[in-house]
């Protein structure tokens, strides 16, 4: 037999003993008997005249001709793979729980509507929220995170979700007291707060960068909320994110040619290789949501 025909089926097989490393947890993935598997690669090396398989020790590996043919088909079976995984899963009623990890201000604003119309799609699949400020690494692969710090997170999938842009923001009251403010320096001298324990700040005028600028926070509060709140109420200064300032806040901007870097939102999680197709899809629904957004709109209310 010198086509394909016939022989997808073992080279599948082949292909499963490399990858898994042994015959044995091959087997177990195919939930074949290990000596059909032995007897239908026998018989795929004796049609193609070619030793693939070498015994070492206890076990199967493969030879450098092995080697050599993995490598040539494992693109092609991988992608044969996915796609028969989708289609066999998109005739299938999706199932199964999800667990999302975001600060609870996200899920007030665009997360929370998402998060809704998914359930009503999918009634078979259950979300658990946790709602908090502290980023989770995703332990398992129904584990989806959103954050902005993916520091230690080695390992993770991290796809960018949206840009915060920021701008300085003072109360009136505040800004009466500390009178006009026109250089960097004295931006640096003011009360700071701030979400977290940072000292340092890059200031950028436009694309470039200007210069760092150090701080002390005088307030050190984990939620955007309540940052705009104490700077409402003539606290301090703080870097507010432009898509949740309205007029309609006590707040003033100071020098307003001057930022902070973009803050890059994250979708987080585990390799995709294991993921359940439940994950997939609110992932999905998550980032569409997004697209469409009003670019001037909130993406979040405080971020």
């Amino acid at each position: 037999m010198n086509s394909i025909f016939g022989n997808i089926d073992d080279l599948y097989l082949f292909f499963c003993v490399v990858e898994e490393g042994s015959l044995v947890s091959a087997s177990k993935k195919l939930k074949l008997p290990i000596s059909t598997m032995s007897r239908r690669l026998s018989a795929l090396e004796s049609r193609l005249n070619l030793r693939l398989l070498e015994k070492q020790g206890r076990e199967l590996v493969a030879t450098q001709s092995g080697l050599q043919a993995f490598l040539a088909i494992r693109s092609g079976m991988e992608n044969l793979e996915s796609t028969f995984n989708q289609m066999l899963s998109e005739n299938q009623e999706v199932t199964g729980s999800v667990k999302l990890a975001i600060p609870h201000n996200f899920y007030r604003a665009f997360v929370g509507k998402v998060v809704e119309e998914f359930i009503r799609q999918h009634p078979k699949v259950h979300v658990e929220l946790a709602l908090s400020q502290e980023s989770v690494t995703p332990e398992t692969n129904r584990d989806l995170l959103i954050t902005f710090d993916i520091d230690n997170m080695e390992g993770m999938i991290a796809r960018p979700l949206f840009k915060a842009n920021h701008g300085f923001f003072v109360s009136p009251e505040y800004l009466a007291q500390c009178g006009p403010i026109t250089s960097l320096d004295q931006l640096e001298a003011l009360d700071w707060i701030s979400v977290d324990r940072a000292q340092e700040i890059p200031l950028y005028c436009g694309e470039e960068f200007e210069r760092l600028i150090h701080i002390r926070p005088k307030l050190i509060v984990n939620d955007i909320n309540a940052i705009a709140s104490a700077v409402e109420r003539g606290l301090g200064v703080a870097s507010l994110p432009y898509r949740h300032v309205s007029k309609s806040m006590n707040i003033v901007q100071l020098l307003p040619k001057y930022h902070r870097s973009a803050k890059q939102a994250y979708l987080v999680y585990r390799d995709r290789k294991y993921q359940p197709r439940a994950l997939t899809l609110l992932v999905e629904a998550l980032l569409d949501a997004v697209s469409k957004l009003d670019k001037g709109a909130p993406v979040v209310k405080g971020d």
